[in-house]
Parts: C-alpha cells; structure tokens; sequence
C-alpha cells in the first residue's frame, strides 16, 4: 500500500478528535504527533523509491563506471557536427521576439539562417544569404508581403525561400535554402537535418501549476556539448557560484543522481533537484526555493515553492552556442506585473553563466589543446556521461540508442 495513502487514513482519527470536546493543549499534541508520524511516512517513502532505483540502476552503473577513462573521450579540437545530430527538431527563438516584420539572423550548425514571419503570420527560414550576390538578408527588412527584401539591389524572397521579386530585371527561377519551420508553445523550430522531419515536436511547457515569468537568449563563446556538460552537472554549484545562488550552501559529503537504469532523468540528492536531459539539446529541471541550500532529504516536489528552468542548447559553430533560458514559478505571480522585472532575470542569469563561463572557457581552451575533459568520471557524473555516450551512440549511428525508453 502506498505510504502517503496510509498516511491519509491515519488522519481519520484526528478529524474525529477535533469535533469532541478536547482542551486546546492535547490537540496541539495531536497535531504535534500526527505531523511527526506524516514526516516519517515520508522519509519511509522516500528510501523506499531510493532503494527501487538504486536496485534498477545496479547494473547500467556497473557497466558504466567499471572502465570509465574508454568509455569517453572529449578531446582535441572541435569536430564539425555529425549530420545525425542535425536529425532533430531544434527550438531556434521565441515566438515572442520575432514580430511582424522583424528577423532574427542565426547560426544553426555552422550556417547562417535567418527567421521571419511572412504575409499569413507564419514563420519561415531561409539561408541567410542571397542567390545574387551573397549579400546577407538580415541587413535589409521583410515588407508588407511578408517577404524579405535583399538590401543590395531588392531580391524579394518569401518563407519557403523562393525569390518572387527581381527589380531592374527580369524575374528568374530562383529558391534560396529553407528548413522546414514550425511554431509551438512560444517557440519556433525548425528541422535542419536531411531525414524527413518527425510528424510531433516535444513539449517544452514547464509543469501544471507554473507560469513563465522570463524568456532569455544568449550568444556564447562555449561549444554546445561543453555547456550541455556543465548543466546537467549539480556538484559545481557551492564552488563556482559562490556569489549568486549557491552562496552559503554547504558542501555535501556525497551526492548522488538517482535515476532508472534506462533514464535521461532523476533527481539530485541531497539536493532538493530534479533534473532531465531531453534529446536533442534540452536540460529540465525544477528546484525547490525555500530552502535550495540545504542539505536534506526531501524531494523538491515536496517543497511548497519551486523555480523550473529550461536550457536549450542550439549548437550554432564549433565553439559557439545559442542558449534560450525560459524561466518559471510555481508562486508569486504578481512578479510578472512589475516593470523591468525581466531585465532582473536576465542580469541574475547573466551573473550565474559568467560564474560558469569562467571554468568551461579554461576547459575548451584545454580540450582545443588535446586535453580529455572527461578522463576521470565518478558517481555524480552520471547525467553527463548518460547524454555523452548517448551522443557518441547517436555519431555512429548505432541501431539502438542507450537510455531511451
């Protein structure tokens, strides 16, 4: 029987005893007991789930830590990125910063797109460059057509990539490079791999109860991979950010991630975390707020209050990524409503990425260098290792991917 529905038919007895009769002082004891005995069906709980995970993970960790050093290699300079991993649907914006008639010039893969949004309200992405001169279009500007216009000599193309406007000329059969572009729950996608794209996108909404207070995008000097390392990655919180959100947190004798043999997702302990990893490039997590630095043994959905993130990590070159952040509360939604509340979230986030820049900028310089930054892995690294033998699996195209479900 589940432990927190008998801790639902214990509280029958109390609920009886409130209507009688009893003095104030032995209903605060009741009260004072029933809390303690929901607290040890908890914890009772909670080392029962351990246990089931621990159990089910036994043999993927034995297999995964028994010869670390040639299970991976990150090393030397940055490759160019495997076609496979171009084989996804990739959030490149939100929805909200591309208006009508703006466009956001990006780099996917080690090419350069740019977005907007045509005469039907829909966004579309072509090459960032056009077929006359090469000229780069986000210099010019999209018109009332909804097509974007060359700032060289006015080459007009629509969403699809087709030229349909040719000034001083006569109108040739021109299609500039397009990807196939979606727009879902705030977001824009596009798919820049040569596999037919997959008919559903993934759900990157934050859970039931969570309202989005802030949605950043950031250029970083930092390979995709290595980011990805850094946030799938706990430990480094009280020794790195020392002067943001890990300030005072104490330094915990072990930590663990707690996750199913098959998983890309767990929770930290003791740190009240949960935290995914989801295919192609994505880090979930949802933390517990009230107390984040303390080192206990609730979950952090136990915890009234909650803050969930999410980090897209778009590889744009070899040692450049474009990060979307999207931040949410289950709380306080009247932080929403105050003026220049998102130029705070995005000052605090910048603060937090600059205190982790610092170190992966050292590490990239040292893997450019033939250096491994991951030569010596050990039981926290779990997550991280998880997403990089899925991403070596995924190069070699191996016929089944490791961790999927």
């Amino acid at each position: 029987m589940n432990v927190i529905a008998t801790a639902s038919v214990l509280t029958l007895p109390f609920s009886f005893c409130r209507s009688s009769k009893l003095d104030t002082k032995k209903v605060h004891i009741s009260e004072a007991r029933m809390s303690s005995v929901l607290d040890k069906l908890a914890y009772m709980e909670e080392l029962v789930n351990d246990k089931l995970l621990q159990e089910r993970s036994a043999n993927d960790v034995s297999h995964t830590f028994t010869t670390p050093s040639t299970c991976i290699d990150v090393s030397g300079p940055v490759q160019s990125y495997h076609p496979h991993l171009k084989n996804f649907w990739y959030p490149l914006a939100f929805s909200a910063d591309l208006k009508d008639a703006t466009m956001i010039p990006i780099e996917c893969f080690e090419e350069p797109w740019v977005i907007f949004r045509g005469k039907d309200g829909k966004p579309g992405c072509v090459q960032n460059t056009c077929a006359h001169r090469a000229c780069p279009l986000h210099l010019g500007s999209v018109n009332d057509e909804g097509r974007i216009q060359c700032p060289y000599h006015g080459w007009e193309y629509t969403t699809d990539g087709k030229c349909e406007k040719m000034p001083s000329t006569q109108l040739l059969n021109v299609k500039i490079n397009s990807l196939p572009c979606f727009e879902k729950e705030g977001m824009v996608w596009v798919w820049p791999g040569n596999d037919p794209p997959t008919a559903t996108l993934p759900s990157l909404l934050p859970p039931s109860g969570f309202e989005v207070h802030s949605e950043i995008v950031m250029e970083l000097p930092i390979e995709h991979g290595l980011l990805l390392d850094n946030l799938l990655d706990v430990v480094h919180a009280p020794f790195i950010h020392t002067s943001t959100f890990a300030k005072g947190w104490s330094v915990p004798s072990l930590v663990k991630f707690l996750t199913p043999a098959s998983g890309l997702k767990g929770y930290w302990k003791p740190y009240p975390i949960d935290m995914e990893f989801r295919p192609p490039c994505m880090v979930l997590s949802t933390t517990a707020i009230s107390k984040p630095g303390t080192v206990g043994r609730k979950y952090a959905r136990h915890s009234a209050t909650h803050i969930h993130q999410l980090h897209v990590c778009l590889p744009s070159s070899k040692q450049k990524t474009r990060l979307l952040y999207r931040m949410s509360l289950d709380f306080a939604p009247v932080l929403k409503y105050i003026p220049y509340m998102n130029h705070l979230w995005r000052y605090f986030a910048e603060q937090v990425l600059n205190e982790d820049l610092r170190v992966v900028l050292g590490q990239q310089e040292r893997m450019n260098k033939g250096a491994n930054v991951w030569n010596l892995p050990v039981s926290y690294d779990k997550l991280g290792l998880r997403y990089r033998l899925w991403r070596n699996a995924l190069e070699r195209a191996a016929k089944k991917l490791p961790f999927s479900k």
